[in-house]
């Protein structure tokens, strides 16, 4: 089972039927697994109620018993996906303030949360949710919020440790910005030079959030 779906830390969401009983929250499992898997490879407009059910093993009845449409669909998985990657986010913040990383490692470990998130098992979801911002603007603010978050969060680990700066909170809203920007590049075209699978991508990402934070380095990566 899921363990965000066991976990009660989902809100409710329009058109998703209650899972109270254990085989039906197994089966919610089952079309959140395969509804994950399919937006790997397609847009949502282009998964049937059928694609979903084959692929979850089940029927197109067994989808509409948990889920009014295929949107209700994607809102819970979203709401799931930004639940983990929270938690993904949580764990590092927290095992960077528990080590007292230095700048550096604070950076490395930002760079490879982020990484984790956008080519990580949520990352057909983290797609369409992207491209579906023009179509549904309300859709942008709990990933524009995460985002501050993230910002604000970091520019509060990094302060202690970088050298003094006037600017380090909005060196860190750029470096921030300008690293979405790049995963979200990778993420929407898969026509590019490099991608999250290449050490290289790894390596010129973490050097160049490090000097938008002033964070010193010993060696390039």
């Amino acid at each position: 089972m899921l363990e965000d779906a066991a976990s009660g830390d989902l809100p409710d969401i329009p058109g998703v039927r209650p899972a109270e009983q254990a085989r039906s929250r197994e089966l919610q499992d089952r079309f959140v697994e395969a509804g994950r898997a399919l937006l790997r490879e397609q847009r949502l407009s282009e998964i049937s109620v059928p694609d979903l059910a084959k692929k979850a093993a089940s029927s197109v009845g067994g989808f509409y018993s948990r889920f009014e449409t295929k949107e209700a669909l994607f809102e819970f998985l979203r709401a799931q996906m930004l639940i983990e990657n929270g938690r993904l986010h949580d764990e590092s913040f927290d095992a960077a303030r528990a080590s007292g990383a230095s700048a550096t490692q604070i950076c490395e470990a930002f760079v490879d949360t982020m990484i984790r998130v956008f080519s990580g098992p949520w990352r057909g979801v983290l797609r369409e949710a992207y491209a579906s911002i023009p179509e549904k603007q309300g859709s942008w603010v709990p990933m524009n919020t995460r985002g501050q978050s993230l910002r604000d969060r970091l520019s509060d680990l990094l302060l202690p440790v970088l050298p003094p700066q006037p600017d380090v909170r909005e060196r860190v809203a750029f470096a921030v910005q300008s690293l979405f920007g790049v995963l979200n590049n990778e993420l929407m075209n898969p026509h590019l030079m490099f991608t999250s699978d290449d050490p290289r991508f790894r390596a010129y990402l973490v050097e160049s959030f490090c000097h938008m934070v002033g964070a010193q380095r010993t060696q390039t990566p």
